[in-house]
């Protein structure tokens, strides 16, 4: 009876306050390899497609991606459309690419193009798709070799002819550990940054 009186304090000792786990979870800085919070729209282009997607900027550090109602001769099921920009980022050190969706009608997600020394696309990546708001996510395979650092990156909506539209939030190369506490906690700033557009 000692005996087991003794491993329940220990036990009990041993146990994590919780509440300093969940100040410690989000007061730890958040390291990026290569983020971007939108809070500009211009470091991305439009994607060289019929249909170019509308992009506003409904507040500052978000944007929101539209496309309309396609012509009456449109050949296709459903549409799809958005921007791009080229990055250089250590997935190495860095291997989670998440990226925030607060709004969508349709769908989300993002597409990547591992890039040779030429920038010349090798391979192309996708984040997962989103139908509703959340993180669209994409482990890099720590097996690559060599470890992907040249990359072109695309923010996508998509959907049905009448019309769709998404509104990112952020975009950010994280460590595994902070991908984690990212989706416990999505609204925690990039207070310790390799390399952050503003």
């Amino acid at each position: 009876m000692l005996t087991a009186l003794v491993l329940l304090s220990l036990s009990a000792s041993l146990q994590p306050d919780m509440a300093q786990v969940r100040h410690q979870d989000t007061h730890w800085p958040i390291v990026c390899g290569w983020a971007d919070e939108l809070d500009t729209p211009s470091g991305w282009a439009p994607l060289e497609v019929e249909n170019k997607a509308h992009v506003y900027q409904p507040y500052r550090g978000s944007v929101l991606l539209g496309l309309d109602h396609v012509p009456s001769n449109w050949p296709y099921a459903y549409q799809w459309s958005g921007v791009t920009r080229d990055v250089t980022v250590d997935t190495g050190r860095y291997p989670v690419l998440l990226a925030r969706v607060l709004w969508v009608q349709g769908y989300a997600h993002m597409d990547i193009d591992v890039l040779d020394s030429q920038g010349k696309p090798v391979k192309t990546l996708r984040t997962t798709t989103l139908n509703g708001p959340g993180l669209s996510e994409l482990d890099f395979d720590p097996s690559d070799d060599p470890i992907p650092q040249a990359l072109r990156l695309r923010l996508i909506v998509g959907g049905p002819n009448e019309g769709c539209s998404a509104t990112y939030d952020w975009v950010r190369f994280v460590r595994k550990a902070d991908a984690e506490r990212l989706k416990s906690h999505p609204d925690l700033a990039v207070t310790d940054r390799q390399s952050v557009d503003r």
